[in-house]
């Protein structure tokens, strides 16, 4: 089985044209090169019979060569995450997380450490990890001499918690999600939680997305399995009665009526209001993807708390120079979407984006943006939105800007949209499509869940999928959520369509980043050990050189407390927001060793920029730039070898 990092090597290798060396391997993976061929030789033998072969040749680098079968594997490969195994470090802590919600009393370091085959240490150390993230869910973290460590808190929390842990071990994606989950409840029978779900949808006339389905599913079985156990959520009379007035209530009702038929358990009024809390939290897939202001959802909702949303949207369309507030598919689709948001966030119910880093690297623009919004939000709603939350805006953000091109757009293949992550991640994509190909016709956008059925009954050319799926007789298209260069190209060999865009070549694609550097806001293979330091050092000397103003730092640590603006690939992208600039310019700084900048990332590469916002097609094309420089190994590598300013210069000249 390859591991998480391997893929990441693989995908490197496979999306690179030129093939690339160990040197660029190892910076790109922040690893050294003797592991990187360690690992090369690992994947070779994982890759035989795949129709891949990993290729090399001193001068050249590495590449990969294979059939077009081989290309079919290595789609799915890089699309189908598998789900991680109890010894992987990063994923050890939630197995431990996961023995402490499942026990009523204390549990010895000793008994943990003999189960999961490491030193007490290393569970001293999982646990020093964990006790941020029970806090984070409103769990205590009980530590008692002799007897061990236990979590103590509401039986609603618990629930909620052991749904994140299991979330966060498992990829919760796709059609076969119950098979993922299922050794996780050995004594309960998900395919019949299944068939609970999929009547209460037929019945009540819904559809959830594949991940609010697997969400769904997650929390049904936990709440099976704490009734079991005799554990019930307790409710007050006051709540109740604000929840029997949901719109949800009856649906959930019904559910709990046959998980109580079903499985023989005891649903109280208080587990009802716990399905609510989460089916109100859910995202609902809409076959038609055009929203209006008057539209139900939005009618929903009190208009003074809408006319608040416009006020936002108009601020940051202020902010960006862009016509967001004319977009009305854009306010009211986002504008549902956050009313779920905030309600999970609300009750604790926190879920990983996964397609966070993606988003961060290709969308680092639309992200910037998303980021400005969630400041406002705050100062709104007082609602503090992490990472995930900001990267789901990003895509409704991607989604409209692409709108607006393609409008300026609009002959003539029949596909179908298989996406599973709902509304924002389906209108960008149907307008990204919309924008590289205006003839071709969408005539349906479905979960993997019922792909099969609807493909039945449509006459389509193929099928575009950002999950990996089969269907008998349909050619199916991978393609990632973020439809990159990669799969915009595998979708015109589809239907032998010319790329029309010209590209630019070699270093002139960087031309506007480079003109505003300059080696008087460089620093060179610098020491620094902390993103603060880092920060202070390369700020300091844009304003000692009348870039900024004196001011200008600590703007830019308070964006940074907002999101962190590590964009991946070992890039970080520090900038203030509104204000505070005296002249264009880049400030650049490389380090010696890579430092830790947002979470687990690490940054070696720091391009500080001191650009106004305001300025809207300049800001744009500078996040365009970097992305693409970000996946340019050749470009990185000159970067961190440069000893002198002039020898980055001369090469982007």
């Amino acid at each position: 089985m390859l591991l998480p990092r391997e893929k990441k090597m693989i995908e490197l290798i496979y999306r690179s044209k030129n093939g690339l060396t160990t040197f660029e391997l190892a910076n790109a993976l922040n690893i050294s090169q003797r592991t990187v061929k360690y690992e090369l030789q690992k994947i070779k033998e994982e890759l035989k019979s795949s129709g891949c072969r990993i290729d090399s040749k001193t001068g050249r680098g590495i590449w990969i060569s294979c059939s077009e079968e081989g290309k079919k594997f290595l789609d799915n490969l890089l699309l189908n995450e598998e789900a991680p195994c109890s010894f992987i470090p990063e994923v050890r802590k939630y197995y431990i997380a996961l023995k402490l919600l499942d026990s009523d009393d204390f549990i010895s370091m000793e008994s943990i450490s003999q189960t999961m085959f490491v030193s007490n240490g290393t569970i001293m150390n999982d646990m020093n990890k964990l006790e941020t993230f029970f806090q984070k869910q409103g769990l205590e973290l009980e530590r008692k001499v002799k007897y061990g460590v236990r979590v103590r808190g509401s039986e609603e929390l618990i629930r909620v918690a052991k749904a994140n842990v299991i979330r966060s071990i498992i990829a919760s994606q796709g059609n076969d999600v119950s098979l993922k989950l299922q050794p996780f409840f050995d004594d309960i029978d998900l395919s019949r939680l299944n068939g609970i779900l999929q009547e209460s949808e037929e019945k009540f006339s819904f559809v959830l997305t594949d991940a609010s389905y697997s969400e769904m599913l997650l929390h049904l079985a936990i709440i099976i399995k704490r009734l079991m156990k005799k554990k019930n959520c307790i409710i007050d009379e006051e709540n109740l009665l604000e929840y029997r007035k949901k719109e949800e209530w009856e649906t959930c009702c019904f559910m709990g009526e046959r998980v109580q038929e079903v499985f023989g358990v005891e649903v109280s009024n208080g587990d009802i209001v716990y399905i609510c809390m989460n089916l109100s939290a859910a995202k609902l897939l809409r076959e038609a993807l055009v929203f209006s202001h008057e539209s139900e959802q939005a009618g929903e909702v009190p208009s003074q708390t809408f006319e608040a949303w416009e006020r936002i949207v108009g601020s940051v369309g202020e902010m960006y120079g862009e016509n967001l507030l004319d977009d009305n598919m854009f306010k009211t689709a986002l504008f549902v979407h956050l009313n779920a948001m905030f309600n999970r966030l609300r009750n604790k119910i926190y879920i990983e984006n996964p397609l966070k880093d993606m988003v961060k690297e290709e969308l680092a623009y639309e992200f910037d943006v998303a980021t400005y919004m969630a400041g406002l939000f705050y100062a709104e709603y007082g609602i503090t939105l992490g990472e995930n939350e900001i990267c789901d805006i990003a895509l409704y953000i991607g989604a409209s800007l692409q709108r607006e091109q393609a409008q300026r757009k609009v002959e003539q293949p029949r596909v179908m949209i298989v996406c599973s992550t709902g509304v924002g991640t389906s209108q960008f994509v149907v307008t990204k499509l919309k924008l590289y190909f205006p003839d071709m016709i969408i005539t349906k956008i479905v979960p993997a869940t019922r792909a099969e059925a609807v493909a039945r009954q449509e006459t389509l050319d193929f099928v575009i999928s950002t999950v990996p799926l089969k269907l008998e007789g349909v050619n199916v298209i991978p393609v990632s959520p973020l439809l990159t260069e990669h799969d915009i190209n595998k979708i015109k060999m589809a239907i032998h369509v010319s790329p029309a865009e010209p590209v630019r070549r070699g270093n002139e694609k960087y031309a506007t980043l480079f003109k505003l550097m300059d080696g008087r806001i460089s620093i060179l293979k610098c020491d620094c050990r902390s993103k603060g330091e880092a920060i202070r050092l390369l700020g300091g000397r844009l304003h000692q050189e009348g870039y900024v103003d004196e001011e200008f730092v600590d703007s830019v640590f308070m964006r940074e407390n907002l999101a962190a603006t590590s964009i991946g690939c070992t890039f970080a992208i520090p900038h203030a927001y509104e204000g505070h600039i005296k002249k264009q310019g880049i400030g650049l700084m490389t380090l010696k060793h890579p430092i830790i900048w947002g979470g687990e990332e690490k940054v070696q590469i720091i391009m500080m920029l001191s650009i106004d916002v305001k300025l809207n097609e300049s800001f744009k094309v500078i996040f365009g730039e970097l992305a693409d420089l970000t996946k340019d190994m050749t470009a990185v590598d000159r970067i961190l070898k440069a000893d002198r300013f002039s020898d980055i210069s001369r090469f982007f000249q």
